[in-house]
């Protein structure tokens, strides 16, 4: 499978997490208990497949068990937790925006924590993507931009974004002779186990309220935003790098709008098709014109 496809495929399942999760925390299930339920049931899916990994790796485990915490806490736990609480008080635009901001966010933090540098051409690739996103979710005017405010929910999108730039980067630190079934799934059952608290104190879901479509939403963010997601994105960065996989966040937008179109019946307008040939156009520069040219430069 092309390298580019274990990047493109995370931003798809997390675009249809995007769009369930709207809808669900809409009705008033409580982002505590979304997160929480989430991994849990992503984490029984999951162990089946991993445990004899757990098993021949757990010396391993316990011997980097602190960084494995530190990515259970910031990815797992922290990133998608905070991005739920973001969602109940945020509109979507700002939302977008604000996780629009991510690419960028990705390549100062591996800067400033890794020495990585990047090319002129991968920075005017991040550029023209980050204007086809602000295109979207400004509608094409400069007054809806300019009318947007910073809520309680705007911040705690900030903070998931964060989370998740420094995760990003972080992986290339994972302890090279674990597996990445083995990594997955101690760091699903860390996050998971750090949420425990969290939902006893600050939860007040009532679950007997939940409805079939809420398990059936909770199902898909366990299988594919949770174990599918993370199993290719780690795979994604260990191949490309966290730059290159950091552009890929600006496809979020564009596959969350078609998804929306089909399946909430929300219109495509002319600003829509604008700005994801900005993004795509950016992506192409970034990525494979990037690697034309070093080819060209190891060559020459």
């Amino acid at each position: 499978m092309p390298a580019f496809i274990y990047l493109l495929l995370p931003i798809l399942f997390w675009s249809g997490n995007y769009v369930l999760g709207r809808i669900t925390l809409e009705t008033g299930l409580d982002p505590f208990f979304l997160s929480f339920a989430r991994w849990s049931l992503a984490c029984l899916f999951v162990v089946p497949f991993a445990y004899k990994a757990l098993i021949l790796e757990r010396k391993i485990i316990a011997q980097n068990w602190k960084i494995l915490t530190f990515f259970a806490w910031f990815g797992v736990c922290n990133y998608n937790l905070f991005l739920y609480i973001g969602l109940t008080t945020t509109s979507v635009t700002n939302a977008v925006l604000l996780n629009s901001v991510m690419p960028v966010i990705i390549l100062i933090t591996a800067r400033l924590l890794l020495g990585q540098k990047t090319t002129w051409l991968q920075n005017t690739g991040i550029l023209i993507s980050t204007l086809g996103v602000i295109n979207i979710v400004s509608q094409g005017t400069l007054e809806t931009l300019l009318n947007l405010t910073v809520s309680t929910g705007d911040l705690w999108i900030i903070a998931a974004a964060l989370c998740w730039a420094v995760y990003s980067v972080l992986i290339a630190k994972k302890p090279k002779n674990l597996s990445m079934l083995g990594f997955f799934s101690s760091t699903a059952l860390i996050g998971t186990s750090i949420q425990i608290p969290l939902v006893f104190f600050f939860s007040n879901q009532d679950v007997s309220s939940l409805t079939h479509l809420d398990w059936l939403t909770i199902a898909y963010m366990s299988i594919f935003a949770s174990i599918g997601a993370f199993l290719c994105w780690n795979a994604g960065i260990q191949k490309l790098g966290a730059a290159t996989a950091g552009h890929f966040i600006h496809l979020m937008p564009v596959f969350s709008i078609f998804l929306s179109y089909f399946f909430l019946k929300e219109s495509l307008y002319g600003y829509h098709i604008s700005g994801i040939i900005f993004i795509f156009g950016g992506i192409f520069i970034a990525t494979i014109l990037n690697k034309i040219k070093r080819k060209q430069t190891v060559t020459s």
